[in-house]
């Protein structure tokens, strides 16, 4: 009798305990959020665009767009923890991306007017749902957070948990520039080891820019219904083409002009930077890779040429010279970079950002 009584008070311990946990925590929805990062404020759940009202894009296209690439949000809370539970549209992973990129998060915590990394949401590896503590421990001092979505995932829905009597405020990141990354699997952050990893995100940090990321992984070919897309954003400082992976060496010779000249029929005076293909690793024994990208890059070069010897201006143009570095070690399968191979291109592509701002128009 004794050893049940005592078994019965332990299990109403245990019971008591964690009714106290659960309750000792608030639950933000998202809803509570505003959503950053995209090129339309109006775009629904968390898609980087209304696909609806964009009728002639490829379906596929159409598709990528639904994952909230480059998304984020930011809110102030003295919280000691914080937690989230998320919805994806499925459990699949990609071969050569982590789980946290691909469907996971990624927070970071300004410091001196800079963002610090802090942790990440690993997602459940069989299920949709997930449920994760991005940090805890943490001191109860109020700080800002700036939590980026999953790359390669649709994401229905999420909610945040911090600690019970803890603040919090929502918070919107004010940019003087704009920049619109239109591109390949690269662009869309294939293989980051995580969302605020891949380049446009890094680039936005450093850069204190809104670096918005339209990467469709594979299908970065150039449609000219995806340049009248483009041209329904408003105000862009920067246009960014870093399309010539998907785009055959055919395509590269008869879409860039056209593509680039859709464009300024919009957006006649904003720059646009021009940026060949990486070289893929995969080129370096395979010689029919190897042929593929050095096409590729040369006809990218003659369009750029054709296009200056038409008139236009405000054209710049950013070789594969050193984008991943000259190691042979830039990438996760001799296509999509690292970190090391982001952080490298990096490296070369926020400098030319910066002289194009800095420059008066022209071409370089």
């Amino acid at each position: 009798m004794r050893k049940t009584t005592i078994m019965h008070m332990m299990c109403t311990l245990f019971i008591g305990l964690s009714i106290h946990t659960l309750q000792a925590q608030q639950t933000i929805p998202a809803k509570m959020l505003t959503i950053q990062g995209r090129a339309f404020p109006s775009a629904p759940n968390f898609h980087r665009l209304d696909t609806a009202k964009y009728n002639d894009l490829p379906p596929t296209v159409k598709k990528l767009y639904t994952h909230p690439t480059g998304l984020f949000t930011s809110f102030k809370s003295n919280t000691s923890k914080l937690a989230i539970t998320w919805e994806t549209i499925d459990a699949e992973l990609g071969n050569n991306s982590t789980p946290i990129m691909s469907r996971g998060f990624d927070v970071y915590v300004k410091e001196n007017d800079d963002w610090r990394f802090a942790g990440v949401a690993r997602p459940d590896l069989h299920n949709a749902k997930s449920t994760y503590t991005l940090i805890d421990h943490m001191a109860t001092s109020e700080k800002e957070f700036l939590l980026y979505f999953p790359l390669y995932k649709e994401l229905l829905d999420f909610n945040l948990m911090i600690d019970d009597k803890a603040s919090f405020e929502a918070t919107t990141q004010f940019f003087d520039k704009k920049i619109i990354v239109y591109g390949s699997s690269i662009v869309h952050g294939a293989s980051a080891s995580r969302p605020g990893l891949a380049y446009p995100a890094k680039l936005s940090r450093k850069l204190k820019a809104n670096v918005v990321n339209l990467g469709v992984s594979g299908n970065a070919r150039m449609e000219l219904s995806v340049a009248d897309m483009l041209n329904t954003i408003e105000n862009p400082d920067l246009i960014i083409m870093d399309c010539v992976p998907n785009s055959s060496p055919q395509q590269v010779a008869e879409r860039t002009f056209e593509f680039v000249k859709r464009l300024r029929e919009r957006h006649p005076h904003v720059p646009i930077l021009l940026i060949e293909s990486i070289t893929r690793q995969i080129g370096n024994y395979n010689l029919q890779w190897k042929q593929r990208l050095a096409d590729q890059n040369i006809n990218f070069r003659k369009e750029y040429e054709r296009l200056l010897a038409a008139g236009y201006k405000n054209l710049y143009y950013l070789p594969t010279d050193h984008l991943i570095g000259d190691d042979y070690e830039g990438t996760v399968d001799g296509t999509h970079p690292t970190d090391v191979g982001f952080e490298r291109m990096v490296q070369i592509i926020q400098p030319k950002i910066e002289a194009i701002w800095n420059a008066k128009g022209g071409a370089h």
